[in-house]
Formats: structure tokens, sequence, C-alpha cells
């Protein structure tokens, strides 16, 4: 087992690249080097992971938790705050730390929402018809050109994001062909 004599001993041999890190207890035949030790046993004393590594997803935070807390170690989370308490042995998990990831949860949720805007070159699919084009968008209607170059009106609320299928759909109620007049498309 490698250990870094510091902080900046261990960022300095590259090892902070695979991001959890954290103190040990060493014991059994140990060597000293110039920037750290060799020993024979280790145990962590406490960890700490990047904010970044932290998954968004409580399930799967929690089951990262749990394989961490299994070592009955204190768990730490750094960001641009610095080094946060996240989990403390004594009494599970500390307020400031499940603040910090409440913040970035709410941060990666409204990123992700912006991504999801309608605007100009998106794709909608309309169900029955095949997959529409994007020209203009606002609030209230949408302006899309079909596979079969059929200019269509989409009233905004019509169009949904299907998670399932991670695509915006409509169905082809409320989808108005401006080609043919005011007409909407079959069904």
């Amino acid at each position: 087992m490698y250990a870094a004599k510091s902080l900046s001993h261990l960022r300095w041999s590259g090892y902070d690249r695979y991001g959890i890190h954290g103190e040990v207890y060493l014991w059994g035949a140990l060597v000293e080097h110039e920037r750290g030790w060799r020993a024979q046993y280790a145990y962590p004393k406490s960890f700490v992971l990047p904010l970044e590594m932290m998954p968004v997803s409580v399930t799967i935070l929690e089951a990262r938790m749990a394989a961490l807390a299994a070592y009955g170690c204190d768990v730490s989370v750094a960001g641009s705050k610095g080094i946060v308490p996240l989990w403390r042995k004594c009494s599970g998990y500390d307020a400031a730390g499940l603040a910090l990831l409440i913040e970035r949860c709410q941060d990666w949720y409204t990123r992700r929402a912006q991504g999801r805007r309608i605007k100009r070159g998106v794709r909608v699919a309309i169900l029955g018809h095949g997959i529409a084009v994007v020209e203009q968008a606002d609030e209230v209607q949408v302006t899309a050109v079909l596979w079969n170059q059929n200019r269509l009106r989409i009233g905004r609320k019509a169009i949904v994001w299907n998670e399932g299928n991670m695509r915006w759909e409509a169905s082809q109620w409320g989808v108005c062909s401006t080609a043919s007049g005011a007409g909407c498309l079959p069904s």
C-alpha cells in the first residue's frame, strides 16, 4: 500500500486524478520515501470525494455512501467551497454536506432543463407522421418542417418530452399544416 505525505504530494504524483482520496492508518513493515510511505497494511481513516463524483440520483448516492460508511470513517466532499463533511462515523449525515449535494442537484437539474428547450434545429417526433425539425419556437407556438417539406404549426403545450424515448414528441392532434391553409394533419 502506498501513501503520500500530503495532499500536494498526492497531486504531484498524479494519484488525485483517481478521484477519491483521504487519510489512512499504516502499520506493519513501513518504508519512508521522499514523498510518502509504503506500508504492509493500511486502513482508511477518512475519505474525501470530489463533488463531481457524487451521483445526482438518491438511490445511487445511498448505495455509494453505504459502501463508504462500512469502513467506519468520516466522509467529506471537496468542492469549490472547500472540504465539507458529508458523513460522520459517530452521527451519520452532516447538514452542511447534504446542503452542498442538494445545491449541486438543483444546479444539475436546472442545466438539464435548459438543455431541453425547444429551439431552432431541435427534432420533434410527430407521432404517426415522422420527425419534424423546428424552424421557429416561442412560448405559444412552434413552426417545424416535416420530412416531406410540409410546414407545421404546433401548439407549444402539445409538445412533451418523452423520457423513455429521450426525445420531444407531439401527437397528431393539435398539429396543423401551414402548406394547406389551416388544416390539421389527418389521423
